[in-house]
């Protein structure tokens, strides 16, 4: 967007960007579906509403991947990386968490969606995924309570 006043693309050739390329965004605007971002200041693209786990403002610059190039040549963005770098980060802030907590979490898998989001800024499902790869890796345990590190 800066300054050079050349209008946005809303469409995109095929071969210009590959699913899941890290991308510079600037938001634009909210809509009703989402968050219209400027992409690399010539791409108009959207980060659907349901992807979004954090407040943002309009001209507030990030770092955004390619999710999707439609048919249409339309660009779906996420804020989030494809899902196996996204849940591997996220079993490092979990594990980050636990440490600031002595070790203790009263989250789990029955954790409601929204206090997630709260605290992780992702979705339930990710969040199960992360503990259940920690869980694998014998790096936490899974109790009634809530989850811990196994020393």
């Amino acid at each position: 967007m800066k300054d050079n006043y050349k209008p946005l693309k809303e469409t995109v050739e095929p071969g210009v960007f590959t699913e899941w390329q890290e991308v510079d965004v600037e938001i634009c605007a909210f809509t009703d579906l989402g968050i219209k971002v400027a992409i690399n200041d010539e791409y108009i693209g959207l980060v659907y509403g349901t992807q979004v786990f954090k407040e943002y403002q309009v001209g507030q610059e990030l770092k955004a991947y390619i999710k999707y190039i439609r048919e249409d040549g339309k660009i779906d963005a996420s804020f989030q990386p494809e899902k196996y770098r996204h849940v591997s980060s996220t079993t490092g802030k979990i594990l980050e968490y636990l440490e600031a907590a002595g070790g203790k979490s009263g989250f789990n898998d029955k954790s409601s969606p929204e206090d997630i989001e709260n605290a992780f800024q992702v979705s339930k499902k990710v969040f199960k995924q992360a503990i259940g790869r920690l869980y694998k890796q014998g790096k936490i345990k899974i109790t009634d309570t809530g989850i811990e590190v196994v020393k």
